[in-house]
């Protein structure tokens, strides 16, 4: 079942069609008609192309908001179109269309109809690398190119792959001398040779944002750099206290009634970079996705037509884990997972490493930290707890297995049920930590800056330090 993203990407790929393709005006529909055509998508007669195209979009995206989504779509497409130098009403059938792959096989959807006219240029060039190449970016294409769709000159593609070929090292260029020096060169050529096709206007990787509304649409290129160096002279803030929600309180949830939860299972905070003029501003959230991870994902903060900073309606894109592991082992000396059982519960020793972390942390000369918003911080059902206590009687309700659930008794004899996330909410915290510590640590190293910008641009996929390998694209937001 497609996702409400890949919805929005289809019916956005649609709507560049019909803009470049067939010159449709960028003029939406009223409201009613567009209530109309969405009532009726397998029998309503368009009259015209606006209304041609509203169709199709609601087709591939049925129920589509008119004023979240639609209308943000209509105002990227007009910001792509005057990007390629056309006016409106331009019609230019050069150009192929596609969604960037699938999570299944990894191959283009073809949306559009006109038979020549949907291509699978960047699919094909991520299927010909090889195990290690893609193993690099974990295997996901997105982690490599964060493209959503894409456009190529439907008469340069040939020309295209004898180039990738060769960057690749396969087809009559198998024995290239590539191959001895290694596969991560072979990456590199692969982003240099697009970077040139991007700036060129021939092959165009696209990714897609949600627009916010009063902010208007640009489109920035990335990594057409292979080696870019953006650390000298960067400046950080931390422009909100960090914000995670130590204490434990009884509720009525899913998993049960009155039993023990965390108020708030997310890290927040609201950070600034920026290197000369150029500054970026942005909310971060850090929050649980599996036993041994979390999903980390900056959110631009962007001035509006009344100059206040607003919460961009899209996200940027998760950190990737692994990169994410890698930061904080650079900055803590640590590994994400260290002294986290994930199979037992904690022993002594490590109820003692963590008490003594939270009590380093919480007395920190670094960046002020809200341990409890609405809460009381280090409390347990109202009670204060010092941080030593608090992490012991949070090991006590620990099941020793995330998600196992089961009865817990307190060290006063009390039994009750142990809900089966909070395992896994427990050990989100002890990971949290280990966020808080590698903020406060690149703080004191005066590597705040270095750290946030690094963080913002892994979650874009866009290239920020010399070596790093994802692939470049124009970004719409």
């Amino acid at each position: 079942m497609a996702t409400q993203t890949d919805k929005f990407e289809k019916a956005t790929l649609i709507s560049f069609y019909y803009v470049i393709k067939k010159g449709a005006p960028y003029a939406p529909v009223d409201r009613k008609t567009y209530e109309d055509i969405n009532k009726d998508l397998k029998n309503f007669n368009a009259d015209d192309l606006n209304e041609e195209m509203a169709l199709e979009m609601l087709k591939e995206y049925p129920g589509m908001d008119y004023d979240k989504w639609y209308l943000g779509i209509l105002r990227g497409a007009e910001a792509l179109n005057k990007k390629l130098g056309y006016r409106e009403g331009h019609k230019d059938s050069c150009w192929s269309y596609a969604h960037f792959g699938s999570k299944a096989a990894l191959s283009p959807v073809k949306l559009i109809k006109d038979a020549g006219d949907d291509t699978d240029i960047l699919d094909w060039v991520w299927n010909n690398f090889d195990k290690k190449m893609q193993d690099q970016f974990d295997g996901k294409k997105d982690s490599w190119n964060t493209a959503d769709v894409y456009m190529v000159k439907t008469k340069k593609i040939d020309e295209i792959k004898r180039g990738m070929k060769k960057a690749l090292c396969i087809g009559e260029h198998g024995n290239h001398l590539l191959q001895d020096i290694g596969w991560c060169l072979g990456v590199g050529e692969v982003n240099t040779y697009m970077s040139k096709l991007l700036q060129q206007q021939i092959l165009l990787p696209l990714s897609l944002k949600q627009a916010t509304g009063g902010v208007t649409v640009k489109i920035k290129p990335n990594n057409l750099s292979q080696d870019p160096d953006g650390v000298e002279g960067l400046q950080g803030d931390i422009e909100t206290p960090l914000r995670d929600i130590m204490s434990i309180i009884r509720e009525d949830n899913k998993w049960g009634k009155n039993v023990p939860a965390f108020g708030a299972n997310s890290l927040t905070f609201t950070g600034s970079f920026q290197q000369g003029n150029v500054g970026i501003k942005y909310k971060y959230e850090s929050k649980i996705s599996s036993n041994t991870n979390h999903a980390t994902e900056p959110r631009d903060m962007v001035m509006n037509d009344k100059s206040k900073y607003v919460q961009a309606s899209a996200r940027n894109g998760a950190i990737p884990a692994p990169r994410m592991a890698d930061l904080v082992k650079e900055y803590t000396g640590d590994g994400l997972n260290d002294n986290i059982p994930l199979d037992r519960k904690l022993n002594s020793t490590e109820i003692k490493y963590w008490g003594d972390k939270l009590s380093r942390l919480s007395g920190g000369k670094g960046n002020s930290m809200d341990w409890g918003g609405r809460f009381i911080p280090f409390s347990i059902e109202g009670s204060v707890q010092s941080k030593h206590e608090f992490i012991k009687t949070a090991s006590i309700l620990d099941g020793g297995k995330p998600f196992s659930g089961g009865k817990f008794t307190t060290p006063d004899g009390e039994s009750g049920n142990r809900p089966a996330n909070f395992d896994g909410e427990f050990r989100s915290k002890l990971r949290l930590m280990r966020y808080i510590e590698m903020i406060q640590n690149a703080s004191d190293k005066d590597r705040l800056g270095e750290l946030l910008a690094t963080m913002y641009f892994l979650s874009s996929k866009i290239n920020f330090k010399q070596g790093q390998l994802s692939g470049p694209f124009w970004k719409i937001q």
